[in-house]
């Protein structure tokens, strides 16, 4: 049976190892397109990998070799970086960091003080310096990323090739433990009409201002309820697939420098959407947001309802059928709401307190997260399980994705390889 090793890379831990790293007698190991690969890069490599079990099962010269072309792997990619042009912006970059500090402080239940001084006391250094490591490893992933993006693109196996994935590697796919199985009804929380009607007048006010002359960037500044009001409205460039597909509708009907005649609705509210520019992998636009914000009625209309769905649920038939009904969540509520088994550790933050005391068939108190009132079920809870096609066919076939992915990605960086000049100096 053939070995898949799913390789789970935490970025915390790869800063923690950068800073516990034995200190090694200096020298280059390899040269790629003249990026030097340093002796000690490669000694640690080494070091850490003998540590995992794919390395243990191999011998010292074979562990030698799958981290130096691991290494220049890494070094060949970086080469398709320059000639690709692809810039990833420090401003971008500082978010996904502080992002991430604040999903793993969300994880451990703490704040971010309390974080900065289990930082400063387990590794020794501080969150300035935590942060300077933990950029260059989120900077090397997003890169990387933008090359998959483009060379590769995304892979959809079809279900003959899942189903051979998961005979193939079902052997060696990750089990779960401490799990839960959960199923959720979604209430969205929105606005009465008459507010929506109201707000979609004033955007095409806004409209009939901009026919009259009057700059979209200065009605951007004095009106748009968006972060990017300061700027003009102005929002960058974005792939495509990334905002919302409205919203993306919109801007390919539009030619540079023009803006909708009529507002746009997406979930945050009306838009008077603009394009600024085009480029291969995405479109630069501008916009004007007037939200539609829900008010107090709105919410205590909607936990009303939330309160007598609980109170007239008494089976997982009846919770199924309630969520075909009305939940708003149109990835889970065909299928009776089931979202899937979870590991404790892994959950949502926002789902672990209002499911942490349910028994297996219980339903939670209504709870409000990110603008809709949730009710949760414990369908089921296990210690171990392993992964199978009728209950994790979406993880499935997303591991079966990015295999299909990486070999599409091998085979081209075996191409971009001979491409370059690779010369071995050391790897003792």
């Amino acid at each position: 049976m053939k070995k898949f090793y799913l390789v789970v890379v935490a970025l915390a831990g790869l800063v923690a190892s950068a800073f516990s790293a034995p200190v090694l007698m200096e020298g280059i190991a390899a040269i790629v397109d003249g990026k030097p690969i340093m002796r000690s890069e490669f000694l640690n490599n080494l070091y850490h990998f003998q540590e995992t079990p794919e390395g243990a099962a191999m011998t010292e010269e074979q562990q030698k070799q799958y981290v130096l072309d691991k290494l220049i792997e890494e070094k060949v990619l970086l080469s398709r970086i320059d000639r690709d042009s692809i810039v990833v912006s420090d401003a971008e970059i500082d978010q996904r960091v502080t992002a991430h500090l604040s999903q793993l402080a969300a994880s451990q239940n703490v704040n971010m003080a309390t974080l900065e001084k289990a930082i400063r006391s387990q590794l020794g250094v501080s969150m300035a310096q935590y942060r300077e490591q933990l950029a260059k490893q989120i900077r090397s992933h997003v890169e990387t990323q933008r090359v998959r993006q483009r060379h590769v693109g995304a892979v959809s196996p079809t279900k003959k090739e899942v189903d051979f994935f998961y005979q193939t590697y079902k052997d060696s796919l990750p089990r779960q433990y401490n799990c839960v199985q959960l199923s959720h009804i979604q209430l969205k929380i929105e606005p009465d009409s008459a507010i929506v009607d109201s707000v979609k007048r004033l955007a095409e006010a806004l409209v009939d201002s901009l026919n009259l002359g009057i700059k979209f960037e200065l009605l951007a500044k004095n009106h748009s309820q968006d972060s990017s009001a300061e700027k003009g409205g102005d929002l960058g460039y974005y792939r495509r697939g990334l905002l919302d597909p409205a919203f993306e509708r919109t801007l390919d009907l539009l030619k540079n420098g023009q803006y909708s005649s009529t507002p746009v609705k997406t979930d945050r509210g009306w838009h008077i959407v603009r394009v600024i520019g085009r480029k291969e992998d995405g479109v630069r636009s501008a916009h004007i947001l007037l939200r539609t914000i829900p008010t107090a009625a709105d919410y205590a209309r909607v936990l009303q309802l939330a309160d007598s769905l609980r109170a007239s649920i008494k089976t997982k038939d009846d919770f199924s059928a309630a969520a075909k009904k009305f939940s708003t969540d149109k990835s889970s509520n065909f299928a009776g709401g089931l979202l899937g088994w979870y590991q404790k550790n892994e959950m949502e933050p926002a789902y672990v307190d209002p499911v942490s005391n349910l028994n297996v068939g219980e339903v939670s108190e209504p709870v409000e997260i990110d603008g809709s009132y949730h009710l949760f079920r414990l369908d089921d809870s296990r210690q171990i399980r392993e992964l199978t096609l009728e209950e994790d066919y979406g993880k499935i076939e997303a591991m079966a994705a990015n295999h299909l992915e990486n070999e599409k990605l091998n085979a081209l960086l075996k191409k971009w390889r001979e491409e370059v000049h690779i010369e071995i100096r050391m790897t003792e």
